[in-house]
């Protein structure tokens, strides 16, 4: 219900009247209300990947792709998800969820989301993300030119090409170390 809550009042601030470029740092606020907190009185941990969704939410709204999900059979699927805690979060901070997405191939885009209070990093995560159009899978590339298109802007001046950092060179690693385990069992 909490959740639902929140999306609605996402809705409601109507973020795609502010657009964005495929890789412009996209903002989230939240308030840790007494609910988000566990036993040990700060942010519960599973309350980062919900707040993640709701930043996704929000940046693919920004991005312009809404009519494209609505109409066109376009989704996001999550692949893989790792948060870094550093500092936990008490309750009542607000917080700042910053996200930007980081590289994309032909299958997965990587987006990483920081989570500040009062400018200080207190957690990380870096998420892959597949998107899919008709219930198969196609690259971030393809979603940002189908978004050029009905903008009807160029696609070049939109969104710049995208570089391979060293913590996705690293997400990636580990994600092929894994399937590589789970293959030899």
């Amino acid at each position: 219900m909490i959740s639902l809550i929140r999306h609605l009042l996402l809705f409601g601030r109507r973020p795609w009247r502010q657009p964005i470029h495929g890789t412009d740092v996209v903002v989230t606020r939240f308030r840790v209300m007494p609910w988000d907190c566990d036993l040990n009185v700060h942010l519960t941990n599973g309350r980062y990947p919900t707040w993640l969704d709701l930043h996704r939410t929000q940046f693919f709204l920004q991005l312009g792709a809404a009519p494209l999900f609505m109409k066109q059979g376009w989704r996001s699927v999550l692949a893989s998800q790792s948060v870094t805690f550093i500092r936990e979060i008490k309750p009542l901070a607000a917080v700042s969820v910053e996200g930007r997405v980081l590289h994309w191939d032909e299958k997965y885009f990587y987006i990483e989301h920081r989570f500040l209070v009062n400018g200080r990093l207190h957690a990380k995560a870096l998420a892959r993300v597949a998107m899919l159009h008709k219930g198969k899978v196609t690259s971030f590339s393809t979603l940002l030119q189908a978004i050029a298109h009905h903008r009807q802007q160029p696609y070049e001046a939109l969104f710049p090409d995208s570089e391979l950092p060293a913590q996705v060179m690293a997400k990636m690693a580990l994600l092929d170390a894994k399937k590589s385990a789970e293959q030899e069992r």
